[in-house]
């Protein structure tokens, strides 16, 4: 089965570079760069670190990289985003693409459990409504056209609803999809396992390295967060203009890390349920057939086997069931993922307690 066959609704970055006509653009290039959505958020972000920004500096203000050095991490962090948005976009599709060719889950479309274009539109019409209202009635219109000028108007009605927004939405999307719709889904479709797979993991491990991967962006977004608030404070550069991080900013970073704790744990722990589960089955009915063939089977002196030959069979089945973890994941793996869940907040508190 080929990957046309598990179709998936385009990311919003995808519509928007369509709308943009920049696919097109990029297509006739003479060099191939990828995924045309890379040059249409590299085209947002040199608009504002390098046209507004510029200007504002040239204009009284101060440049946002001058002001912190450390703001081009969240820049850094909008791409990494736009990556992880393309990898997990794909990468599940190629998973269930994965399973659906071993028999372990049936499906025509992977919309049965991935979040649709309409639900994405949702939530950016409502963030929009949300940060509009924000800028008018909290900080005032008035401010925003005063104190931030042409860079601060750019940035309420072309940037943040033109890429940022979009980015962040289609990250959490696909993070949410892989992490918390796939496992209920998969939980619901009496999904089987595939005993002969070679990497003993029941044919999950596609599945698995997708999890621990995408923990990967979502690891590197909160070492981002911690470069882009504490990175003035503990390296030797002079002349920022960055305030000391508070209570804020501290308690924003662990209730992401929290989240990315929960959503990992959730994921895997339910991925197992369904390996174990169907292990288990596995092995009692082993167990039955094998209670079926030999009298007195609780007595290994006395013993009788009636058919040697599905006896052999039962023990070759038998291993292969033993040997199928109730992991999608190796130990290596584990460690891997242990650490970075780990590494974010030790970096946080110990950055905490330097300043």
């Amino acid at each position: 089965m080929n990957n046309s066959q598990l179709e998936v609704s385009p990311t919003l970055l995808e519509r928007l570079t369509q709308a943009s006509r920049v696919d097109q653009f990029v297509n006739a290039l003479p060099i191939s760069i990828g995924y045309p959505p890379y040059l249409y958020v590299l085209v947002f972000i040199l608009l504002d670190g390098v046209i507004l920004n510029t200007y504002t500096h040239l204009t009284g203000g101060t440049h946002a990289v001058v002001r912190n050095p450390f703001h081009i991490a969240l820049y850094l962090s909008i791409l990494l985003a736009t990556v992880g948005v393309k990898y997990m976009h794909n990468g599940h599709v190629d998973a269930m693409s994965v399973l659906v060719e071993r028999g372990i889950c049936d499906t025509n479309q992977a919309d049965d459990y991935a979040l649709s274009l309409r639900t994405k539109l949702f939530f950016y019409v409502i963030g929009i409504i949300i940060f509009l209202s924000y800028q008018a009635f909290v900080i005032g219109i008035d401010t925003v056209v005063q104190a931030q000028g042409i860079a601060g108007i750019a940035f309420t009605l072309v940037l943040l609803p033109g890429c940022y927004l979009p980015v962040a939405i289609d990250f959490v999307s696909e993070y949410a999809t892989l992490h918390l719709l796939i496992p209920r889904w998969l939980r619901r479709q009496d999904v089987g396992l595939f005993f002969f797979d070679p990497h003993n993991m029941g044919g999950f491990h596609p599945i698995g390295s997708l999890l621990k991967n995408s923990y990967y962006f979502y690891t590197g977004g909160l070492l981002f967060y911690l470069l882009f608030y504490y990175g003035v404070f503990i390296t030797p550069l002079e002349g920022s203009i960055a305030n000391s991080p508070d209570v804020a900013e501290a308690t924003m970073f662990t209730v992401l890390w929290l989240f990315g704790l929960i959503t990992i744990s959730y994921s895997m722990y339910e991925i197992h349920k369904i390996m174990k589960s169907e292990r288990e089955a596995q092995l009692r009915t082993i167990e039955k057939e094998i209670h079926d063939i030999i009298d007195n089977p609780h007595d290994i002196s006395n013993a009788e086997i009636a058919d040697q030959d599905r006896l052999d069979d039962l023990e070759y089945r038998l291993g292969q069931v033993q040997a199928t973890s109730e992991y999608p994941t190796t130990f290596t793996m584990w460690t891997q993922i242990g650490i970075s869940v780990l590494l974010p907040q030790v970096l946080q508190i110990a950055l905490q307690n330097t300043i």
